[in-house]
C-alpha cells in the first residue's frame, strides 16, 4: 500500500497554483504524474500523492517541472479565483472513485481524439501529395505531345 504524502507546499495567484511535493530521495524516471482538470495525481513508488483540486484548472497548458529531489507544479486556474484550499473537502471515498474514473475517461477520450485528428491530418498530407504528383504527371504528359 502506498504511502500518502501531506509533506507538500503550495501557493496561489488568482490565475495559477504553484505546488511543491518532495520526491523524498526517489528516481525521477520512477515517476508517474497524471493531470486532468479537477485531479493530480502523482505516483513516485512507494509514495502517492492525490489531490481533488479545488476548482478546475487548464490541465493543457498547466506544466510540471522536475529537478532536485522536488517537482513543481504550476497549474492554471480556469477561472480567475483565491481557493480556499488545495484540494475540495469532505469528500468521501466513493466520490474521490468517482472523480478518479471520470478523470481517466476524459484522459482516454482526449487521447482519442488526438490520435483521430492525427490520423485525419496524415490523410490529408497524402491526398495533397498524391495531388501534386498527378499535377506533375499530368504536365509532363502535356510536354511530351507538345
Amino acid at each position: 500500500m502506498p504511502l500518502q504524502v501531506s509533506d507538500y507546499s503550495w501557493q496561489q495567484t488568482k490565475t495559477a497554483v504553484f505546488l511543491s511535493l518532495p520526491l523524498k530521495g526517489v528516481c525521477v524516471r520512477d515517476t508517474d504524474v497524471f493531470c486532468t482538470e479537477n485531479y493530480l495525481k502523482v505516483n513516485f513508488p512507494p509514495f502517492l500523492f492525490e489531490a481533488f483540486l479545488y476548482a478546475p484548472i487548464d490541465d493543457e497548458s498547466s506544466k510540471a517541472k522536475i529537478g532536485n529531489d522536488t517537482i513543481v507544479f504550476t497549474l492554471y486556474k480556469k477561472e480567475a479565483a483565491m481557493w480556499e484550499t488545495l484540494s475540495v473537502t469532505g469528500v468521501d471515498k466513493e466520490m474521490m472513485q468517482r472523480i478518479r474514473e471520470k478523470s481517466i475517461l476524459q484522459a482516454q477520450e482526449r487521447a482519442k481524439e488526438a490520435t483521430e485528428a492525427k490520423a485525419a491530418a496524415k490523410r490529408e498530407d497524402q491526398k495533397y501529395a498524391l495531388s501534386v504528383m498527378m499535377k506533375g504527371e499530368i504536365q509532363k504528359i502535356y510536354l511530351l505531345r507538345s
